[in-house]
């Protein structure tokens, strides 16, 4: 081969050398994603076959890694909630929060933690999930929820001018709709 030829032949080369990384690449991403599905649904089959709170805590904490674990604390956390163990559903809100950070549902949880610690009667700690909801800036009804939980507690400590800050926050930024009633109920036990 004269050095013409070769000088040509080098792109080929760098082009097919570049088209076989770019395959085993894929071909690796694709075994990875296939893989990562398979764990999945061995985690989530392994879920479904225990019934014991104590061991499906224990498999989310170890596999927070699948999209599903999230949904299922959530799910824990609620069912605890439902059965009176409040301190518990308390824990596994607030454990939400820690384990999934950036989850869309992390508002729903602190909700869940605050309303858990209220049903303790453990006001302050109920006033700081609340508060936490508002400072992520997270969208209604969360923050709606929050706002007027907060207002109501505000209400039965006699602090009355940040309750009544949060329910004209409310009625400035839109009708309260469904929750209206509820908004004119603590606005009407504000005094004069």
């Amino acid at each position: 081969m004269d050095h013409a030829s070769r000088g040509s032949a080098l792109p080929i080369v760098a082009l097919l050398l570049l088209v076989a990384a770019i395959a085993a690449a894929i071909g690796a991403y694709a075994w990875q994603k296939h893989a990562k599905r398979l764990r999945w649904e061995e985690v989530a089959s392994t879920y479904a076959r225990t019934s014991n709170t104590s061991e499906r805590l224990t498999l989310i904490e170890r596999h927070r890694e699948v999209p599903q674990s999230a949904l299922w604390l959530l799910q824990i956390a609620s069912g605890q909630f439902q059965e009176g163990a409040y301190g518990e559903a308390t824990k596994s809100f607030l454990r939400f929060t820690d384990y999934f950070p950036k989850h869309p549902l992390r508002p729903a949880a602190l909700l869940g933690a605050a309303a858990g610690s209220e049903a303790q009667g453990k006001r302050e700690e109920a006033v700081r999930s609340y508060r936490a909801v508002l400072e992520e800036q997270s969208a209604d009804p969360y923050r709606l929820v929050a706002e007027i939980s907060l207002a109501r507690l505000e209400i039965e400590q006699k602090q009355y001018a940040s309750a009544k800050n949060l329910l004209e926050a409310i009625r400035r930024r839109r009708p309260v709709n469904r929750f209206e009633g509820e908004v004119q109920e603590l606005r009407d036990r504000l005094p004069p």
